[in-house]
């Protein structure tokens, strides 16, 4: 009988539980608000406006799309792939509200 060591889960191809993903969705969120939504926050890059709506609504391909211009290297690109994937596990409802909460947050007088 053999026994064989176990592996240590692939960081690109393990699935997270959806609790995973809800608390990436709402550690993302948090982060962008608190990037925008200071005083000396002026304007609204529209290009990280994109690349958060196909983070949360688009498909891995658009998603990578939006990344390009930014130049990441590869180890931002896998992360942000990653990260994708995981927030790709929740409900498609739920994805919806984040991104009308993101977009309300960030229209509100707070922000302004």
């Amino acid at each position: 009988m053999h026994l064989y060591a176990a592996r240590p889960p692939d960081p690109y191809t393990a699935r997270a539980s959806p609790a995973s993903a809800m608390k990436l969705a709402v550690t993302l969120i948090l982060v962008t608000l608190a990037v925008y939504c200071n005083s000396e926050s002026v304007q609204i890059c529209p290009g990280f406006l994109h690349v958060i709506e196909t983070l949360l609504m688009g498909t891995l391909s658009s998603y990578e799309t939006a990344l390009q211009p930014f130049n990441p290297d590869q180890n931002l690109t896998n992360a942000g792939i990653q990260m994708k994937q995981l927030l790709d596990t929740l409900p498609q409802v739920t994805r919806v509200n984040v991104m009308k909460l993101t977009e309300k947050i960030l229209k509100s007088p707070l922000c302004a």
